[in-house]
């Protein structure tokens, strides 16, 4: 995320006819710059810019009566995006950048669940666990699919999640495969990136090592559930995490998020979860933070729905705690899309199940409802050198397009992309917090950046 102050541009000529862009939140606050001079923060989802403009031209931009705006004010909008040219499509120029990102079959991703088993249980998962190994044809159709993708003319890079319960309970077939995967795209000359998600119960700081310089994963997302629980015992997972905080220097490349998922009973919390953090020495540059609303996964919505509203609404305070006790947040700002929103609206990313099923949603695996409906083809059995088949929704573009979801008049359609296909057929609206605490971000961001309210 950029923050421009926009001055006119010295020998600036008239300019076709501009109008604002529909995707510029203005913040609701003035603030003196400093020079004193009155300014708001002007947010460009389609940049993930936050531009500093005048008072008026700020008034002008939230009215769209731009036409009286000198030509040289116009000129360096225009440039920063946040002028388009008058009768501009810009949905369709969103929703063409957003389908050429899914379309694209350069970077593959396969999100990978090794196991049928999780040690937690916890309350709001829909998955079925089962004890037990996967087959050894199941492991070798899976390597031989992967294989055949990364020596596609068309790969330049393949991307592998290890997904789904806990994958470290089957630490030794991430181990092999993982070794077999990185040889092929070495050899290959693909560029191979990996990601863990864990909760962290069987992570050590041996494991991590072997994991981060064997097996190439350079992320690794610790989940830590229930956070307003007193029954679990988050003590060993955090002594661990502030291990590999200590032997930071050991994993220059590494991303570490930790992500605490809140239902209803954990939003008052949040700050006992901080203090622990602080008190684990978390508050560290290596580390990245992230808070989320836990999705039941059943049919009932009013706790999610009430959990949302809450969180959006104690957000801004967390985050600015966050901020002044050194830990890293997620982007405040949020960020350009640099892919597809999530594995469902693109073939060339799937899902694989421990089951052998291939999914395109990371959300189906291990669900038995999904399991015997939404199942695409079975890995033993599937065409290697062809993509995934057709998922639910693979069309997702196209629906937004229609207006089927309210994403078409979203002013975060650029950096949400409607986040979830499957939430919203569900009648479960995904709308990220951003959506409806945007204006508490832009004052943390001119907090951040030196500039003072005024009373207006």
């Amino acid at each position: 995320m950029c923050h421009h102050q926009v001055r006119p541009r010295r020998g600036a000529t008239e300019a076709v006819r501009q109008q604002a862009s529909r995707y510029l939140v203005v913040s609701d606050a003035v603030y003196a710059d400093g020079a004193g001079k009155p300014v708001r923060l002007v947010l460009n989802t389609r940049t993930s810019r936050v531009s500093t403009v005048g008072d008026q031209v700020a008034r002008a931009l939230r009215h769209g009566d731009c036409a009286a705006l000198p030509a040289a004010v116009s000129d360096r909008l225009s440039d920063l995006k946040i002028l388009v040219p008058e009768g501009r499509d810009e949905l369709t120029d969103v929703l063409d950048e957003q389908r050429a990102r899914a379309r694209s079959a350069a970077t593959l991703n396969y999100v990978l669940v090794p196991n049928g088993y999780c040690n937690l249980g916890c309350e709001y998962c829909g998955q079925v666990h089962v004890r037990g190994k996967t087959s050894a044809n199941h492991r070798s159709a899976v390597r031989d699919r992967i294989l055949r993708a990364v020596n596609r003319p068309s790969t330049q890079e393949v991307r592998i999640g290890w997904f789904g319960d806990d994958p470290l309970m089957a630490y030794a077939v991430v181990r092999d495969l993982a070794r077999q995967f990185v040889e092929a795209a070495v050899a290959a000359g693909v560029r191979y990136r990996s990601r863990l998600t864990t909760d962290g119960a069987l992570l050590t700081l041996r494991k991590l090592r072997v994991l981060y310089e064997e097996c190439r994963v350079d992320s690794v997302c610790v989940t830590i559930d229930g956070i307003g629980d007193p029954r679990r015992q988050h003590d060993r997972v955090l002594a661990v995490l502030a291990d590999v905080v200590r032997h930071a220097d050991e994993f220059p490349e590494l991303g570490l998020t930790i992500r605490g998922t809140l239902d209803v009973a954990d939003i008052d919390h949040v700050d006992t979860f901080i203090d622990a953090m602080v008190k684990a020495g978390l508050n560290h540059p290596m580390v990245e933070f992230d808070l989320r609303v836990v999705h039941a996964w059943s049919n009932d919505m009013s706790a999610p729905r009430v959990a949302r509203q809450r969180f959006a609404a104690a957000e801004p305070r967390w985050l600015r705690r966050m901020h002044e006790v050194g830990m890293v947040t997620r982007t405040l700002i949020p960020a350009q899309l640099r892919g597809p929103i999530c594995p469902a609206v693109t073939r060339s990313a799937e899902v694989i199940s421990s089951s052998g099923a291939i999914f395109s949603c990371t959300e189906h695996p291990l669900v038995p409802e999904h399991e015997q409906g939404d199942v695409l083809e079975l890995v033993e059995h599937a065409d290697h050198d062809r993509q995934r088949p057709a998922g639910r929704y693979d069309d997702w573009h196209d629906r937004v397009n229609r207006g089927e979801q309210s994403c078409a008049g979203c002013v975060f359609l650029p950096v949400c992309g409607g986040r979830c296909p499957k939430h919203w057929g569900e009648g479960n609206p995904p709308c990220p917090s951003y959506k409806f605490n945007i204006q508490q971000r832009l004052e943390l961001e001119a907090l951040r950046t030196g500039l003072v309210p005024l009373l207006t």
